[in-house]
């Protein structure tokens, strides 16, 4: 990873990006939308319902990613070579796994209200115990897949750097929100008050980047998965091209709050090219540096990790009490059929790009920051996290 990053390119895009929807909005319509201010946003009155075409197009697009996950070697990807023959050190569970684990389940009991009556206080308060009991539990299996790598065991203070960026960049997406008809609401909105709900939604929000990661982390473990991707087509974008990529970015964030129905897929879309090409002009490596020699599994694998850890998600989501205030329902327009569990069927291909964001949203933030934004446990893509014993 590069030593010299320049920390204008992102301070400009970080304010360009947010100030962008801000000022569009102001000049074209003169106010704020009617939402504005309301936490957690309410469900939107105007949503367009189905479209066949809409809808078609989006199952063609699915189709084509499924294919890819299928088989890259029709993408021009050379087949995968023969796995390399690591010698991983035996280690022990670590300390924090088993009671990660026990969190977990017991947060999960409490907030399907699968405990006893008398636990009924505790469920608007289970969300967040459930996912940091779920990252550590699953960081645990990290460091045993690793021989003692994972980023609770050699850099516990990042993680809580990440939790912190996790926060941020969520409120992020929480902000756009408001410009682009609420594509997802959150109906038990009356358990705490506002203010408690911007305090207990904060802390909830640190769970996103870390269970993620965490899960990005356990897929990188599995060689044949990780080597399926690591051979494909070399691409290089020279530093125009990159400028160009963030005016393209800049320039469909603008449109996306004109237009937020027709062209709601860049919700997920304009952020990250925003970001990745900020994050690129100031030197940092991203996951798409990994790129330039034809290794694609960086940027497969965090959509891939970020899918399934959402999976689960809206699982726990779907089956949660009414006293859970972190509920959240969708209002997706033209695609909203087809639910596996709360998400529309074609939701879950958002995820995707959500996860590449979330990767570069941590890279940005720590190299904005002077910190060490490495989060790999396996080499190969980029820089890889030392045990203790190595550093």
């Amino acid at each position: 990873m590069s030593a010299k990053v320049r920390k204008p390119p992102l301070v400009l895009g970080l304010v360009a990006l947010v100030a962008t929807p801000l000022v569009t909005r102001l000049l074209v319509h003169g106010d704020m939308p009617d939402t504005w201010g309301k936490f957690p946003p309410p469900k939107s009155p105007d949503v367009p319902g189905f479209n066949w075409l809409v809808f078609g197009l989006g199952v063609a697009l699915a189709l084509g990613i499924l294919e890819f996950l299928r088989a890259p070697q029709r993408f021009g990807f050379a087949p995968p070579t023969a796995a390399r023959d690591e010698h991983v050190p035996q280690v022990r569970f670590p300390p924090w796994c088993v009671p990660g684990a026990l969190l977990a389940m017991a947060s999960w009991a409490l907030m399907w209200g699968e405990l006893p009556e008398a636990a009924a206080p505790l469920v608007p308060f289970s969300f967040v115990p459930l996912w940091w009991g779920f990252i550590l539990a699953l960081d645990g299996v990290v460091y045993r897949r690793t021989g003692g790598l994972s980023l609770v065991a050699t850099r516990p203070w990042t993680v809580l750097a990440i939790a912190a960026t996790s926060c941020v960049s969520w409120y992020f997406y929480e902000y756009l929100n408001y410009f682009t008809r609420s594509n997802w609401y959150y109906p038990n909105d009356a358990i705490f008050s506002q203010c408690g709900y911007l305090v207990w939604f904060g802390l909830a929000f640190t769970t996103v980047l870390p269970s993620i990661f965490v899960v990005y982390q356990l897929l990188t473990t599995i060689a044949p998965l990780r080597t399926r991707f690591e051979r494909g087509p070399k691409v290089e974008l020279s530093r125009a091209a990159v400028q160009r990529l963030l005016g393209l970015g800049l320039a469909s964030l603008a449109a996306l709050v004109l237009w937020p129905a027709p062209l709601f897929p860049l919700l997920w879309l304009s952020p990250l090219l925003v970001l990745a090409a900020a994050t690129s002009l100031a030197g940092a490596w991203t996951p798409f540096s990994a790129i330039r020699r034809g290794n694609w599994a960086p940027v497969v694998l965090i959509g891939l990790a970020t899918a399934l850890n959402y999976l689960v998600g809206e699982m726990w989501n779907f089956y949660s009490t009414p006293q859970n205030p972190n509920f959240w329902k969708y209002d997706v327009p033209y695609v909203n059929v087809l639910h596996v569990y709360e998400m529309p069927l074609l939701g879950y291909f958002g995820y995707l790009p959500f996860g590449m964001l979330c990767w570069v949203w941590w890279i940005h933030h720590a190299r904005l920051f002077g910190l060490d934004p490495t989060i790999d446990v396996v080499a190969g893509a980029g820089p890889t996290l030392a045990r203790r014993d190595d550093a």
